[in-house]
């Protein structure tokens, strides 16, 4: 099956082969998805080398030229490693690239934390004029490429290697609210996005037939459309959000905040990476990650129970 990520780079071919102006620039990283666009539009790829900084500095100051750039690298180094680039000349700037990085939460895992994004979110949630966005299927990552060429601001998408499934259709997808659901609200609202999108909706309907009514928010943008986000989560008695990034400023903490802003007071439940004495020594897999940090199939089953209980 075709990756998210493989399926936004097939997107980016087509759109250079219709003419579209779009170069990509990547930090010494390939793809299967490139091989074709390498090939035929040799002087639309450009390779930093190991250099996330330039990564970031040459596609803005190509961007600035009129061309439509991405800017592709080996997560997390595009975001801690160039933060202060993305900072001063994407976000202030308002620059309209489009950054994507390999790897989203535990993906490398047995590479050790030095090859995981887990804190990537809450660093960019903190920039004005840039949005993040977790692609949950491979439909979505489609969409994201077709629209490179008019988007008027940077956009940061984090590829998980295991998004592989197509669900959603084209009309489904509304970027400038930067959310859909599933089910009806009621008993428990569930926000999550990525890999565990799909792992959520094969388990609804039977969640809802044993628990009770229970909406699934695929929030795969941050900063979402605020108005309509809060009108869901009011209308559910109770939410648990899954993420597998650590929860300090992550997705978890966007929906505490919209809570708190709007004066909301109901039970909320967050799943996500903690590593209160510090990372592991070594990592096993990402299954094994996420069985110590509860974030087990079994384990996201069991918490949804507890909190409908």
């Amino acid at each position: 099956m075709l990756s998210a990520r493989d399926a936004f780079f097939n997107q980016i071919f087509q759109q250079v082969t219709q003419g579209e102006n779009i170069i990509v620039i990547t930090s010494d990283l390939g793809a299967p998805s490139l091989d074709d666009f390498r090939k035929y539009y040799p002087e639309r790829y450009i390779s930093v080398g190991i250099a996330e900084q330039s990564l970031i500095s040459v596609a803005a100051g190509l961007s600035l030229t009129g061309v439509r750039v991405v800017a592709y690298g080996l997560n997390p180094f595009p975001i801690t490693r160039a933060f202060d680039q993305i900072r001063s000349l994407l976000a202030e700037l308002k620059i309209p690239v489009t950054l994507c990085g390999l790897n989203a939460g535990l993906c490398s895992a047995v590479a050790g934390y030095t090859h995981m994004p887990i804190e990537d979110m809450g660093m960019v949630r903190t920039l004005s004029n840039i949005r993040l966005f977790n692609p949950s299927d491979v439909c979505m990552a489609e969409k994201l490429a077709k629209e490179v060429s008019v988007c008027a601001y940077p956009r940061y998408i984090r590829f998980d290697k295991a998004v592989k499934e197509r669900f959603y259709a084209e009309r489904d997808l509304d970027f400038d609210r930067g959310f859909t659901t599933y089910g009806e609200p009621g008993n428990l609202c569930i926000v999550t996005f990525g890999g565990f999108v799909s792992t959520i909706r094969r388990r609804i309907d039977k969640f809802t037939q044993e628990e009770g009514k229970i909406q699934l928010i695929d929030l795969f943008s941050l900063p979402a459309e605020t108005a309509q986000l809060v009108t869901h989560l009011q209308a559910a008695k109770k939410i648990i959000t899954i993420e597998e990034n650590v929860l300090a400023g992550g997705m978890g903490s966007y929906i505490l905040e919209l809570l708190s802003d709007n004066q909301m007071v109901k039970p909320v439940k967050r799943l996500g990476l903690q590593f209160k004495n510090g990372y592991y020594d070594k990592f096993i897999s990402r299954e094994y990650v996420r069985e110590e940090q509860g974030l087990s199939e079994a384990s996201i089953e069991k918490a949804i129970r507890e909190m409908v209980g």
